[in-house]
């Protein structure tokens, strides 16, 4: 059975959805590592806008109870440059984290 993971069937999406996302300058998804001890990582990309949505996820091996997990927001956008992703209290993670990102553009 070859072909799409992902298939619309009238209004329902049903499957996997799938993307390529690559290493280059201009890539729209990835995982970049927040290291343990930094507050901030710069991502760049050229498809970055300031009107960009981005969704983000955090992956990070923790003891049940060890408060390594904080929230993760974007703190800066320089457009079709870079933008920088960083724990939201401003402390430093106890714990190499990755982040998952995704831009869509809105334009």
């Amino acid at each position: 059975m070859g072909g799409k993971l992902e298939q619309l069937f009238g209004p329902i999406f049903r499957g996997m959805a799938a993307t390529k996302a690559n290493s280059s300058i201009a890539q729209f998804a990835g995982i970049t590592i927040l290291t343990s001890g930094s507050t901030t990582v710069t991502v760049s990309t050229t498809l970055v806008k300031s009107d960009s949505l981005f969704f983000l996820g955090i992956q990070a091996p923790a003891a049940v109870g060890s408060a390594t997990g904080k929230p993760i927001e974007v703190k800066t956008v320089i457009d079709s440059s870079y933008f920088v992703l960083g724990t939201a209290d401003g402390v430093a993670m106890g714990r190499d984290t990755n982040i998952s990102w995704m831009l869509y553009r809105q334009n």
